[in-house]
């Protein structure tokens, strides 16, 4: 019989390059916009699961122009604002973080007790501007 992998027999992820650092960085916000506002627009039309982007825009309602979240809801409070099951929440938030939309002040504290700050990938930024130029153009109809 043959025993079953486990994550801990999974190889090492390899270091990220100076290109994916660069691309996964914080974006810088256009004057004008607030964050939060651009953070919601790239989370609504990103491809993630639904589940991430219900998630993802509740945890947004807490949040600040800037993306800082004073009153953090945990996942308790993310439980009964969404109604999702915490395992569901568990792996919203996980995706979320796995894109770099979020980040934990401390990534070593579990789900129930992190403290989350929303962020806009820089390459997902700039995807984002470039659609939204391509559809604001003006017109001119009568």
């Amino acid at each position: 019989m043959t025993t079953r992998p486990t994550p801990a027999l999974m190889p090492p992820r390899a270091p990220a390059s100076a290109t994916d650092r660069q691309l996964l960085a914080p974006a810088a916000i256009p004057g004008g916009r607030s964050l939060r506002s651009l953070w919601e627009e790239t989370v609504l039309h990103s491809n993630m699961p639904p589940n991430a982007r219900f998630v993802g825009i509740a945890l947004a309602t807490h949040a600040d122009a800037t993306g800082q979240i004073a009153q953090q809801p945990r996942l308790l409070g993310l439980q009964h604002e969404t109604g999702l099951h915490v395992k569901q929440i568990r792996v919203a938030l996980t995706v979320l973080r796995q894109r770099h939309f979020v980040r934990q002040t401390r990534s070593t504290d579990r789900y129930e007790t992190a403290d989350f700050y929303l962020v806009v990938p820089s390459a997902v930024m700039a995807r984002h501007l470039r659609r939204s130029a391509l559809t604001e153009r003006p017109t001119t109809d009568a």
